[in-house]
């Protein structure tokens, strides 16, 4: 219940009635804020002050930065775009090359048998579409691959402060080598992992998935941003992005093939579908929290670089 405010009387002299004792005092009232007005007041500022600090901190920056490029509505539109776009590139090329895109899905995601074989019941193996692939499909697939390709190249772009290319055919050439080796990328993961599970299991799988991510998103932001950020200042994005990524095939293994066999029990295909949506949704998180680490590591380095040296002008020179 709200404090009501209390009244004070106070007692100032004035040019009242005269009496015989001299003026007759006068009686005025004075509003007092309620001690509860006070405190929570003085809590609220308490709370802004920490607020403050919080928002400075390096933590906080790193909030900031990934609000600033709105990376969970990007997140969620790279989800409709690999539902969209890269699930049929990859069955084609997939198939095309005698692969699979079920096994392509189930190692990234680190599925168990029975997660497995409900991404088997959902999705075909893509043969049939490489046997009958038009000239209209093939446009489609590859104009799908390109807006992908683009939309990595604007986060990048947007994430590192990087203008558009002025050249087109440079543009584009760019994107194309990145949808190769992206490709490249994926098939080398199936092979590698499938090879290493029977010896090492999960564990021997992540750490080789941690180390293949990172050296393939270091180079991809190189070429993503045109090459103009030294290949060494992208170290950084790239180990960072590595790690997210193998986080997310962890969190993948141990929560999304539970969810993907009680979603296909409970929805039927819906629930699977669910399920590979929330695991593309953390793959575009992953790749936002990786390149904004990167940011923010070459401007914490860079930093410390300018303070070492306004540290060694300013230092005394010793004396002949």
């Amino acid at each position: 219940m709200n404090q009501l405010p209390s009244w004070r009387m106070t007692v100032r002299s004035g040019s009242g009635q005269e009496t015989g004792q001299g003026q007759a005092p006068i009686l005025q009232a004075e509003v007092v804020a309620p001690v509860d007005e006070t405190y929570g007041r003085a809590r609220w500022r308490r709370l802004e002050e920490r607020w403050a600090r919080v928002q400075a901190s390096a933590a906080g920056q790193y909030w900031t930065r990934l609000t600033t490029v709105d990376f969970m509505t990007s997140s969620f539109a790279f989800a409709a775009l690999g539902v969209l776009c890269a699930f049929p590139f990859l069955a084609v090329v997939s198939a095309s090359t005698g692969g699979d895109l079920r096994q392509v899905i189930a190692v990234r995601m680190g599925l168990n048998d029975e997660a497995a074989q409900d991404v088997n019941a959902l999705i075909s193996s893509g043969t049939n579409a490489v046997a009958t692939l038009s000239v209209v499909s093939a446009l489609f697939l590859l104009v799908g691959a390109f807006g992908m390709a683009s939309t990595l190249q604007a986060w990048y772009r947007k994430i590192y402060d990087q203008p558009p290319s002025p050249h087109i055919l440079k543009n584009v050439a760019y994107q194309l080598a990145g949808i190769v080796a992206f490709s490249v990328y994926i098939s080398l993961n199936v092979v590698i992992l499938n090879k290493v599970r029977p010896f090492g299991g999960y564990p021997l799988m992540f750490a080789l998935q941690f180390v293949l991510s990172t050296f393939f998103w270091w180079g991809a932001a190189y070429f993503l941003l045109f090459r103009r950020i030294p290949f060494r200042q992208l170290l950084a994005a790239g180990v960072a992005t590595g790690a997210c990524i193998s986080g997310l095939g962890v969190f993948s293994s141990l929560v999304l093939s539970g969810e993907i066999t009680t979603g296909e029990r409970t929805y039927g295909p819906a629930g699977v579908v669910l399920a590979l949506v929330t695991y593309l949704v953390g793959f575009g998180v992953c790749l936002h929290l990786g390149a904004v680490f990167g940011r923010m590591w070459n401007e914490w380095h860079a930093a410390g670089e300018e303070s070492q040296t306004v540290q060694a002008s300013n230092a005394p020179t010793a004396g002949p």
